[in-house]
């Protein structure tokens, strides 16, 4: 990848987190809570689906094993949306948790489909 293309891919990158913030920050102040869990699970499909597209090479690390931050952040927010589903029976937790779910298998299925190339 030439440096160009890493300057576009970082741009690209930069602005969906800021675009992603700056949602967060306006459902926050004004957003009921049927938009903030439907918006969650938007924000979770949208991850189950850039998992399916990108490119493997962003999915490995150096070594050609899945990304310890990537894969293991979203181990993470598993963990938590069980957990707060358990308190609070928010049926979009359990539904964005399985679609997590999904999202850590098919990543680390096509990363270690590829370990050896």
């Amino acid at each position: 990848m030439s440096g160009r293309e890493r300057t576009r891919q970082a741009i690209r990158d930069v602005g969906l987190g800021a675009g992603t913030v700056g949602l967060a920050i306006t459902l926050t102040f004004w957003g009921s809570l049927a938009t903030v869990q439907a918006v969650f699970v938007l924000m979770t499909v949208a991850v189950l689906a850039w998992v399916a597209i990108t490119g493997v090479e962003r999915l490995r690390g150096p070594s050609g094993w899945p990304r310890p931050l990537l894969f293991g952040g979203m181990a993470l927010l598993i963990a938590v949306n069980a957990s707060v589903f358990s308190f609070t029976g928010f049926a979009a937790l359990l539904l964005s948790t399985a679609v997590l779910g999904a999202a850590l298998i098919v990543g680390v299925t096509r990363v270690l489909g590829r370990v050896g190339t």
